[in-house]
């Protein structure tokens, strides 16, 4: 890939966005990589982003976690990131991301790789956190017995709770034109619930249709934001509406299905 994936974990009264990348930021000065930290807390060379962050605060925890730019391919990762590429339009209350010119470490320094990042912010995190007292490094790898607390740590992360459930609120805004008419959709959600669907379509050719789009905005509002979402509400409208969705019908609800799906991840 490129990069290096590092992550600040500590108690939630210390955390600091700008004293975390000043960190790293010391970390490739003693490199002698000419970094810095932006206004936006992002840590630069040259006026060139290497390394964006996100962060989490939970009752007395918080995660400082970023990216860092070795090597990577950035006309791939500029394709990724850009706005062509969306398959939907989502307004958030959360903090919104700002497009930077990116650039690789590889620039300013020809021997700069994985080991050495790691080697240098843990040095600097000791010196800072540890009053320079050496800390022995823990190497985890596919056979390494995790930790109870660690173990508890990576199943709480890949709950549902944790990936969706205290998401900012936001809107999605999608449409497309099917074979039998333009559909607008707007899905709303807040903590991983969604609170109101409305799918619409102006100019559909019949009346199953219309019904369709109706019963799936009212089945969806309640059901989690996932890529279950269509399941749910497909079961819950076979339950209050039995009938409702036929053989005449079935083809329409799967085309929303697969199209509607993607967009709710």
């Amino acid at each position: 890939m490129g990069n290096s994936i590092y992550t600040i974990f500590m108690p939630r009264e210390e955390f600091s966005r700008k004293l975390n990348a000043e960190l790293v930021s010391r970390a490739l000065l003693e490199l002698d990589i000419p970094a810095y930290v932006n206004d936006r807390h992002d840590i630069a060379v040259d006026g060139f982003k290497v390394s964006g962050s996100a962060y989490k605060i939970i009752n007395k925890r918080a995660y400082h976690h970023g990216t860092m730019l070795l090597d990577a391919d950035t006309t791939t990762l500029k394709g990724c990131l850009s706005k062509k590429n969306k398959i939907s339009n989502i307004n958030s209350k959360g903090v919104e991301s700002v497009p930077s010119p990116v650039t690789n470490l590889r620039n300013y320094s020809y021997t700069i790789d994985h080991q050495q990042f790691c080697e240098s912010v843990m040095d600097e995190f000791t010196r800072y956190y540890n009053e320079g007292q050496e800390v022995k490094p823990v190497v985890f790898n596919e056979s390494h017995v995790l930790p109870k607390r660690a173990r508890e740590m990576a199943e709480e992360l890949q709950t549902w709770d944790w990936i969706y459930g205290q998401t900012p609120e936001f809107t999605n805004e999608i449409e497309k034109e099917f074979s039998w008419g333009h559909v607008n959709g707007i899905v709303q959600s807040k903590h991983g619930i969604i609170t109101d669907a409305d799918f619409k379509s102006p100019n559909a050719s019949g009346a199953h249709e219309v019904i369709i789009l109706s019963a799936i905005s009212n089945a969806l509002r309640e059901c989690h934001y996932s890529e279950n979402a269509m399941k749910e509400a497909i079961e819950k409208i076979n339950t209050n509406i039995p009938g409702l969705i036929s053989a005449e019908n079935q083809n329409i609800v799967d085309e929303l299905c697969e199209w509607i799906n993607p967009r709710l991840i």
